[in-house]
C-alpha cells in the first residue's frame, strides 16, 4: 500500500516533522510505500482555480509531482504545527491544489504540534476539510507538545512513551482502514 505523508510545518528543525518521521519509519517498517512530502522543501505555488478540475495540467512540474503522489496513494498522514489554533497556510495552499478525486473515501491520519501545551484544534478544523474533500479522517489522530520530545542535535525527536504508543495505534488503524476500503 502506498501512503503520502504530506508536513504543513515551515520549522526547522520541526516538532512536526519529528512526529511525521516517527510514523513514516513504522510505516516502512511495515513494509509499505511511503512518500514524505514537506511543503516547506517542495515550494508549491499558489492553488491556481483554473486547475482545480484538472491539476495534473498546473504548467508546474512541483504540483504536478505533488498530484500525482496524491492520486496514486492509498491513504494520507497529514501533519501540521498549530498555528493560531489552526492548521497553517502552506497546508491550506497543498490542500486547494488537490481535489476531491484525490480524497475520495481514503484514509487520512491527522497530527498537529503545539509548543507549551497540546492542542487538538488544528485537527478538528482539518477534519473539516478532510470531509469536505470525500476524504476519511481516522478516529485516532496524535497531538503533541513540546515535552513529548528531546531536542537532539540532529533535530526532534519523540520521547513520550504515550505518544509513541498512540503513534503505532495511528499506523495500525491506518493500515487497517486502507486495507478494507480497498
Amino acid at each position: 500500500m502506498k501512503l503520502l505523508i504530506i508536513s504543513g510545518s515551515t520549522g526547522n528543525p520541526s516538532h512536526t516533522n519529528a512526529a511525521l518521521k516517527y510514523l513514516e519509519s513504522y510505516l516502512l517498517l511495515k513494509n509499505h510505500e511511503v512518500v514524505f512530502y514537506n511543503l516547506a522543501e517542495e515550494k508549491l505555488p499558489f492553488a491556481n482555480a483554473k486547475y482545480h478540475h484538472s491539476p495534473l495540467e498546473f504548467p508546474d512540474a512541483i504540483v504536478q509531482d505533488f498530484v500525482y503522489h496524491a492520486q496514486s496513494c492509498n491513504a494520507f498522514v497529514i501533519g501540521t504545527p498549530n498555528y493560531h489554533n489552526s492548521f497553517s497556510g502552506l497546508l491550506k495552499n497543498a490542500l486547494d491544489i488537490l481535489n476531491i478525486k484525490h480524497f475520495y473515501l481514503k484514509p487520512v491520519g491527522l497530527v498537529t504540534h503545539s509548543g507549551g501545551i497540546r492542542s487538538t484544534e488544528p485537527l478538528g478544523q482539518l477534519r473539516l476539510v478532510i470531509r469536505g474533500l470525500q476524504g476519511i479522517a481516522i478516529p485516532t489522530q496524535i497531538a503533541t507538545c513540546n515535552s513529548d520530545y528531546i531536542n537532539k542535535e540532529t533535530g526532534f525527536a519523540l520521547e513520550n512513551n504515550l505518544i509513541i504508543e498512540r503513534a503505532i495505534d495511528f499506523c495500525d488503524q491506518l493500515i487497517e482502514m486502507t486495507a478494507k476500503l480497498k
